[in-house]
């Protein structure tokens, strides 16, 4: 993500530890040189000093913000038109399984392979699940009827007309195509004046204002809650400037490493050839680009090395931020950013501060063509998606080299993407409306209940956790908030005014209009109303600093939750979701915040040295994985989503069997052939049958924070008892290892 991008689902893209989200994913998954929107179903996010009773002192004289957001209208919800029978639920878990598969040898395929063997991977979807990837697909088809109704109705109200504006002017590809490049000409003349290291800050700062928005040039940065101080907003500066998704792409020396490194300085030069460059001068170009990324990837540290938050937490303000380099014009920066230093102040967040010493030393012996190409290339990549058709599928060629993808998505689907993920909350309303029953919200809310009364039910069986710990686990998990559906508010968008058949022109508008709604409430108090996904998003999060949970309509779907599923189903897999979210506050990273959503240490020191050895299980058990022929899971970056998964199926569990025995044992078998406990498990792992192109599980292994869907059903299974009891596995099957890992 670009600069100030959108508050805490940046922290989580890269991973930092104030979001989690159940599963990571672009969502332009053609884009694949962009960071990701969000970490995915099953993420956790967090952030001055604390109090010595360790609450959040109250700010004394914090600016207050703009209302940017308004009292939502009310929103009307779906009707009763799509109510699924006993008998086609039963039907569909049926046709989704492999019965000849045995479940204690592997528990995927005998969930998952019939769809697996009946379902073909879309060719413009190198990664296409039952749930993420089919459920996707139905909400965005949804999102297209809204879309277009908005543009063909002359009588629309202000915000419908916006939306067909919007939409309308994405699907334009004539009119895309007639201006060619000629949209990027001003950025091209401001880029191709500069000539100093100030001018070139300058120019970075102006464009990630707009049009970098979404672009990885040079740093990356959001605001989001203080992590220390959870009631006021932060801008924090992080470390970026890398076109390729991580920084070992260009630092591992073997074959595939250095055979990717040189595709992409190819592809650099093809794409800069667009801008009039010659093939020589374009390859050129490229290899200079390339060195002055790989000199930027050789400042960053790891992924893994960013999920601890006391170590990316480094509150500097901008007088500390300028003490780490004072040869870096940072007075160029703030100036071409449009706010002024003051505005920022005490509020700056440095995730990395090694990564910004000595960078003003690297521009200083860094020749200005060299500069110029690189932001000529970053503005290219950051826009591509939006220019002409050929443009557009030269860019592609990107993606199939790192994700194998075979085609791009349909034009439609990708202005679907960018109008939903650019003004989520101008079209949420529009898709309640349509796929969102209104009792849904409360079944949902009665689930997560019994999911929080089952994580305190489990504390107590925990051997290495003290009671003093444990109590206040316990208050912590009491205080957690639950968002589901959609806001109760909607955000305010009337300054916001697209123009028609100016596609680049809305691009940049919106990204321009997200910039100041986020850095205008800089030293402003926290909206804790706020949510950080759109409500047609098929994922969820948890946010360490807000210590609460979400779950947008979008995900609230067959084959994850329906209100005429039976609680069997519900429980398996929306309720796994659920418990998922619900550990994140208490992972490697989460556990780190209290019940206010402040970073400080609130455990005991022994419980704090048996939860870090019950955590290297899990670490250790993961980084022996191997995905691939020579591929193996990085262990710590995925700790986080893995100690999620164990802990989520073993809370959803529990909280189902509470509510059996609350309905009379549920004991009438809902699909033949399984018992309810049976189907539990069964619906827990359908949600996530996924097909996946190798490049995309070699990409993901060295970039997610999730396991491979594969992985995330059968490891926690086979750690958990009540799986080995309800399937009658026997010890030392596969799916009923002798040595095992808990957590929570």
């Amino acid at each position: 993500m670009g600069f100030l991008a959108t508050g805490q689902l940046a922290n989580r893209c890269l991973p930092t530890p104030q979001l989690t989200d159940l599963w990571h994913g672009d969502p332009m998954s053609h884009r694949v040189a962009r960071a990701p929107l969000v970490t995915a179903v099953l993420l956790t996010v967090p952030f001055l000093a604390c109090t010595e009773s360790g609450a959040p002192p109250k700010p004394k004289s914090a600016e207050k913000p703009a209302k940017p957001e308004t009292k939502a209208e009310p929103v009307k919800q779906a009707d009763d038109a799509n109510r699924l029978s006993a008998e086609s639920i039963a039907a569909t878990v049926k046709q989704t399984m492999d019965p000849a598969a045995d479940p204690c040898q592997d528990f995927y395929q005998y969930a998952c392979g019939g769809w697996l063997a009946n379902t073909k991977r879309p060719p413009d979807k190198p990664r296409y699940g039952r749930g993420f990837g089919v459920v996707a697909d139905e909400n965005k088809a949804v999102l297209r009827e809204v879309l277009e109704a908005a543009g063909r109705d002359a009588t629309a109200d202000d915000k419908s007309r916006k939306l067909g504006i919007l939409y309308a002017s994405c699907m334009d590809e004539e009119a895309i195509n007639a201006k060619g490049i000629k949209p990027l000409e001003p950025h091209l003349a401001k880029i191709n004046g500069l000539a100093t290291p100030g001018d070139f800050v300058e120019t970075v700062g102006a464009m990630q204002r707009g049009i970098f928005r979404g672009g990885r040039a040079l740093m990356r940065g959001h605001v989001g809650a203080d992590d220390k101080n959870p009631d006021l907003y932060v801008a924090t500066f992080s470390q970026g400037g890398l076109g390729l998704p991580d920084r070992d792409m260009y630092l591992k020396d073997d074959e595939t490493s250095r055979a990717l490194l040189a595709k992409y300085q190819a592809h650099i030069a093809r794409m800069l050839r667009f801008l009039g460059d010659s093939e020589a001068d374009a390859n050129k170009s490229a290899a200079a680009v390339v060195g002055f990324e790989t000199a930027l990837a050789k400042r960053s540290v790891p992924r893994h090395e960013l999920r601890d938050p006391n170590k990316t937490y480094n509150k500097l303000g901008v007088d500390g931020l300028k003490a780490l380099d004072t040869s870096f014009p940072w007075d160029r920066w703030f100036t071409g950013f449009g706010y002024p230093e003051s505005k920022f102040g005490p509020h700056v967040v440095v995730s990395v501060p090694d990564f910004f010493k000595g960078l003003g030393g690297l521009l200083e012996k860094t020749d200005a063509k060299t500069l110029q190409d690189y932001l000529r290339w970053h503005l290219i990549n950051t826009t591509a998606g939006h220019l002409s058709t050929e443009i557009v599928e030269a860019d592609f060629e990107l993606a199939k080299v790192l994700q194998g993808a075979e085609q791009l998505p349909p034009r439609w689907e990708r202005c679907v993407d960018y109008v939903n993920y650019g003004v989520r909350e101008l079209v949420g309303p529009y898709f309640v409306e349509k796929k969102f029953a209104g009792e849904s919200k409360q079944v949902a809310l009665t689930m997560i209940q019994g999911i929080e009364k089952a994580f305190e039910a489990n504390l107590p069986g925990l051997k290495w956790m003290d009671d003093d710990t444990r109590a206040r686990a316990v208050e912590k998990a009491k205080a957690v908030a639950n968002k589901i559906g959609y806001p109760d508010k909607w955000r305010d968008y009337s300054k916001l005014q697209p123009k028609v058949g100016d596609h680049l022109g809305n691009v940049a508008a919106i990204s321009e209009f997200q910039i100041a709604f986020e850095a205008d409430r800089i030293g402003g108090q926290v909206d804790r109303d706020e949510w950080h996904m759109p409500a047609a998003m098929v994922n969820a999060y948890y946010s360490s600093s807000m210590n609460e949970m979400v779950f947008p309509a979008g995900i609230l779907q067959p084959p994850y939750f329906s209100r005429d599923f039976p609680m069997a189903m519900n429980f398996g897999a929306i309720g796994m979701v659920m418990g998922h979210e619900l550990t994140h506050g208490f992972d490697d990273q989460g556990r780190k915040f209290d019940g206010k959503g402040v970073l400080h240490e609130w455990w005991s020191e022994e419980a704090s040295k048996k939860f870090d050895v019950q955590a290297q299980c899990v670490d250790d058990l993961y980084s022996e994985i191997e995905v691939l022929p020579g591929v193996k899971l990085n262990g710590k970056l995925t700790l986080g989503e893995n100690i999620a998964d164990f802990g989520g199926i073993k809370e959803a569990h529990r909280a189902y069997k509470d509510w059996a025995t609350a309905n009379g044992g549920d004991k009438d078998a809902h699909v033949d052939g399984l018992t309810n406990d049976q189907l539990f498990f069964v619906a827990f792992a359908q949600g996530w049958c996924t097909h996946q192109t190798d490049e995309m599980t070699r990409m993901r292994a060295m970039t997610d924070t999730h396991s491979p869907p594969k992985q995330r059903v059968n490891v926690p299974l086979g750690h958990f008892p009540g799986f080995w009891a309800t399937f009658s596995c026997d010890e030392g099957t596969p799916m009923h290892p002798k040595d095992v890992c808990e957590v929570w």
